[in-house]
């Protein structure tokens, strides 16, 4: 798969290194020459340094014909743009957005965006459907809905809480594609084991989205 992260600090770093090998191409372009050279130097990928929503950008990067374009550039303005070029120039299949301000998902979903992804307008959604604070999350939707990447928070009341991946039968349909743990980014194996505060990053199939966060969220028996 051809994936193209266009700006972004933190965010593309944790992307970048999901997504890393896999049999993934990934293209990073970053209008920081500074936050390009520290997302080389961390995750050891080529990254080009340069405006996204730019034509001549795109093209010395080889954007062309990208399955996923993702824009997280600081102004939703500069990602915007840096879409519609992807998309209407580049061949772009799908588009995520990032966007501060959450009026906009809305808006750009009208002009064609994929996926606009707005933090604020996802916790806004979440507490609206769900009847607790410790069951939000946050989904980000992939290949039309087919694919949901889940964020979920380990509390210490959780039963996989304290116990090592391999010991805690983590559902074949599902994966957990990294762990964020006090600002570290951890790629998972069976020997790594799940700390309160631990945030997941899980993928599945969007008809077992339920299913995986019962899972994760199940409570320990009280003694």
């Amino acid at each position: 798969m051809k994936i193209v992260i266009a700006g972004g600090s933190s965010q593309a770093e944790f992307i970048t290194t999901m997504f890393k090998g896999k049999e993934n191409q990934l293209i990073i372009i970053n209008p920081d020459a500074a936050e390009a050279d520290r997302i080389l130097k961390r995750c050891r990928v080529p990254v080009y340094v340069g405006e996204p929503w730019r034509k001549y950008v795109l093209e010395e990067a080889g954007a062309y014909d990208a399955d996923i374009f993702i824009a997280l550039c600081d102004r939703d303005t500069d990602n915007y743009a840096s879409c519609v070029l992807a998309q209407r120039v580049f061949n772009a299949k799908k588009c995520i957005c990032l966007v501060s301000n959450p009026k906009n998902v809305e808006l750009y979903r009208e002009l064609g965006i994929d996926s606009p992804i707005s933090s604020t307008y996802l916790l806004a959604e979440t507490i609206r459907s769900e009847s607790s604070v410790e069951s939000l999350i946050r989904t980000l939707s992939l290949d039309n809905d087919k694919i949901k990447i889940i964020e979920s928070v380990i509390l210490s009341r959780h039963k996989i809480a304290n116990k090592k991946i391999k010991e805690i039968g983590f559902p074949k349909y599902a994966s957990i594609a990294a762990i964020y743990r006090s600002h570290q980014l951890i790629i998972p194996n069976g020997d790594i084991e799940l700390k309160p505060r631990d945030t997941l990053l899980i993928v599945t199939a969007t008809e077992n989205q339920r299913k995986i966060l019962n899972f994760v969220q199940a409570e320990a028996e009280k003694k």
